[in-house]
């Protein structure tokens, strides 16, 4: 069995593991630091951060600290040009089947209607509908050591939010770090969905799901209420934690037999978190759905923020390894069509 694998923010070259979030920290909830030995034993993800240019995360549930812009200032504004257009900009509109709004199908498990599995195509077009008028950006990598080479790779993620915003206004320093997704500062982010979708170039298929919702005073659910809600949706937890906060676990072997804390390989397939930053999966394990319920400061019966992660560990195994394989098939075709180009040319001694 090959050790297992983690997300990481480090250049393909580095051997150093940083786990990050999209989310606000909350505690017990700090970043792990790992360092692998030699070469890869296999293929490492890495985080899919959303910013302007794919960095920042966005703003942490919080009261408003300023007002959108006034409808005449944004009437006012000239129109985007295509330097500075956003992904969402150059799509059609969604196109919105009733089954995104109404209850989920029989079958797989999913996450607001999204299923692993999902070619690129059809899982954008889902999450769109389902964060209806949410702002998108999409990420370059997702398996971070994969060799490409001279292999581009593209759309190996995205993300869709939606919240409060306003114009990202430069006039005084330090402006440019509250510029966010969309090239908005956001004030509260309602929920964000985002999506692992690797492979080359129009076969990416969707690997991972991760969703947050984040409510405002007044607006809280019950810890009571999400429970009972993540109960029907996945079945009963193989465990729940209560510290930090609650954290609920759902584990599968690959044969799709769930998995319990008597189980030796349940702690064995921990990896995948709730929250779409550090992930961790290995060879031999199957589905994993984490949910954490984060409290307000003052009220622990009730639930601030709702975080939920899905993806089968065997599967991302393997796509890594296909990706992996075809990259270096690629390459090796490459390599030997520009030797035999290359045919007659002498240097001058």
């Amino acid at each position: 069995m090959r050790p297992p694998l983690r997300h990481t923010l480090t250049d393909i070259n580095e051997t150093t593991e940083v786990a990050a979030s999209n989310a606000p920290p909350h505690p017990g909830d700090a970043p792990a630091i790992r360092r692998w030995p030699g070469p890869m034993a296999g293929l490492v993800a890495a985080v899919l951060a959303v910013a302007c240019g794919d960095a920042t995360p966005p703003a942490a549930p919080a009261q408003p600290s300023a007002s959108p812009a006034p409808a005449a200032d944004r009437a006012s504004k000239p129109p985007r040009t295509t330097a500075d257009a956003r992904p969402e900009d150059t799509l059609p509109p969604p196109r919105c089947p009733p089954a995104a709004a109404g209850p989920a199908r029989a079958g797989a498990p999913d996450i607001v209607g999204l299923r692993l599995g999902m070619g690129f195509d059809e899982a954008l077009n889902h999450a769109r509908c389902a964060v209806d008028g949410g702002v998108l950006a999409y990420q370059p990598r997702w398996f971070q050591q994969l060799r490409t080479g001279n292999v581009k790779l593209e759309r190996q993620g995205f993300s869709v939010q939606r919240g409060e915003t306003s114009d990202c206004v430069f006039k005084n320093l330090g402006d440019a770090m509250k510029c966010g997704v969309g090239r908005r500062v956001w004030h509260h982010v309602d929920e964000m969905i985002t999506a692992a979708t690797p492979g080359l170039d129009g076969r990416q298929v969707l690997a991972g799901i991760w969703r947050q919702q984040h409510w405002r005073p007044g607006q809280m659910p019950s810890r009571d209420a999400v429970l009972q809600a993540l109960r029907d949706k996945y079945g009963r937890e193989g465990e729940l934690r209560h510290d930090p906060h609650g954290t609920v676990a759902w584990r599968y072997a690959p044969d799709g037999k769930p998995l319990t804390p008597r189980d030796p390989l349940f702690g064995t397939c921990a990896g995948i978190r709730a929250r779409p930053g550090s992930q961790g999966w290995r060879e031999g394990c199957g589905l994993s759905i984490s949910a954490d319920l984060v409290p307000p400061a003052d009220n622990p019966d009730l639930v601030q923020s709702l975080y939920v992660g899905m993806a089968h560990q065997d599967e991302l195994m393997r796509i890594g390894d296909a990706m992996q394989a075809e990259i270096d098939r690629l390459e090796a075709e490459r390599r030997a069509g520009e030797v035999q180009r290359s045919e007659g040319a002498k240097p001058r001694l």
